[in-house]
């Protein structure tokens, strides 16, 4: 199929890539995925979100557009952070009527080789999320996941795997009556997506990953500031859940 043959049809899947200064490791994640995803179906769109990148990141994300062509779309817009940025993709899909949504990061931790075992259970689960059962990037962050999981389960009852695991495959129509449940503020807003979708009671699995060590750059949310934003979700999820109680 060629492109002016895909452009023609809805994409089966908007794979969504949010970005910020990653001009270490763009123009390499970016080719890896494409390359990958191509293997199992030519019938997507690959979305680059550049929330804002302050470095030189938009225009190797621009000229990587000419070099890829029309299936590599790049959206610049206003620093609004990593999760607001995935739920701008998520909007995008429901509004396109793009049956499936994958979402994966940009610092190349996310290895390629496991998008398969994903795409194989799209038919059967309404979301596929990956356990990432070894980390490369530290114990700290290992132990940051754990408070996660236990801070979700005693703020809203969820006992959720790794809701901030930046590899999932979604379907889209589970997505449009809950993705404006989440504030515009909200600051992990794809945490949120995850645990909404569990009290929802959607069917999901998981697909055993490697969390490799970045390409290059740094995290966004710096180890030091942890203990301020742990409690700025706390408060987040409770007025979330206060919210969903009321409506």
């Amino acid at each position: 199929m060629n492109d002016s043959t895909h452009l023609a049809s809805t994409p089966q899947i908007l794979v969504v890539m949010p970005v910020y200064n990653e001009e270490a490791s763009i123009s390499k994640v970016v080719c890896e995925w494409f390359n990958e995803i191509t293997k199992w179906t030519d019938n997507f769109i690959f979305l680059v979100i550049d929330d804002g990148s302050t470095d030189v990141t938009p225009s190797i994300l621009d000229r990587l557009r000419l070099q890829v062509g029309p299936r590599l779309e790049i959206l610049h817009q206003e620093n609004c952070g990593h999760g607001q940025s995935c739920l701008c993709g998520y909007r995008i899909a429901c509004e396109r009527d793009i049956p499936y949504v994958f979402q994966v990061d940009s610092d190349g931790q996310c290895d390629p080789q496991y998008f398969f075992h994903f795409w194989r259970k799209r038919d059967h689960f309404d979301v596929v999320y990956g356990h990432r059962t070894r980390r490369d990037d530290g114990w700290r962050r290992v132990a940051a996941s754990m408070i996660l999981r236990l801070t979700l389960y005693l703020t809203c009852g969820v006992n959720c795997i790794d809701a901030n695991v930046p590899y999932r495959l979604m379907r889209t129509s589970v997505l449009i009556n809950t993705v404006d449940l989440i504030p515009k503020d909200f600051f992990l807003a794809n945490v949120a997506m995850a645990v909404l979708l569990k009290i929802n009671n959607f069917c999901e699995s998981t697909v055993p990953i490697v969390f490799k060590e970045r390409y290059g750059g740094e995290p966004t949310v710096k180890l030091r500031n942890f203990g301020e934003k742990a409690i700025q979700l706390i408060v987040q999820l409770r007025a979330l859940m206060n919210n969903i109680r009321i409506s």
